[in-house]
């Protein structure tokens, strides 16, 4: 198990430095593909991968993160700024009402899975890898729900209470970058070339 502690002092050290540098981004989508890079790198315990029965045949201790984007009209969502998404899948929309991104649209609460084994309405939505532990954070602004940001690991059980914590933290830095950076309309431009 790691060291909370060392974890809890990266991760502050990691949000000030995605701050000051999403701060400068050169738009919204370069600002958010700031905090996934963050937040695929310093979350998932590495070191319950590696224990029994947590990776399977041909698994590996790897992760993904991305951000789904409410589009105009309320019922689809778009993916932005991927971590280890197959790079097909950068743009790609989805319903609101799909598995476990669906639950969070609905409820606008973070969620997480730490085995989605135990979750017989996982849908699977990666190309890369089938997420074993997966963490989901809303992206809301004044009130308004604009998206959520999901971080998967493939090995069950490395993502928990913390990693949550730090997810929560990451997505409302998420909502004021995007909205510094003007967001909303780079989504609308997004809307009208993604969606017929």
């Amino acid at each position: 198990m790691r060291d909370l502690a060392s974890f809890y002092q990266r991760a502050t050290e990691t949000l000030a430095t995605v701050a000051s540098e999403g701060s400068k981004a050169a738009g919204p989508e370069e600002a958010l593909t700031i905090v996934t890079a963050a937040a695929h790198t310093i979350l998932g315990d590495h070191l319950r991968a590696a224990e029994t029965a947590n990776l399977k045949d041909g698994e590996l201790d790897q992760y993904a993160c991305g951000m789904f984007f409410i589009l105009p009209g309320g019922n689809k969502q778009v993916l932005l700024a991927p971590q280890n998404y197959g790079p097909e899948q950068n743009h790609m929309v989805i319903g609101t009402d799909i598995g476990h991104p669906g639950w969070v649209v609905a409820n606008r609460k973070p969620l997480i899975l730490k085995n989605t084994d135990d979750h017989v309405s996982f849908v699977k939505i990666l190309k890369t890898f089938r997420g074993g532990s997966v963490v989901y954070a809303p992206i809301e602004w004044n009130g308004e729900f604009l998206g959520q940001i999901i971080c998967a690991g493939q090995a069950r059980n490395v993502m928990d209470d913390p990693d949550l914590e730090v997810l929560v933290a990451l997505a409302n830095l998420a909502a004021a970058l995007w909205v510094a950076h003007q967001g909303p309309t780079k989504l609308s431009s997004i809307y009208e070339t993604q969606v017929p």
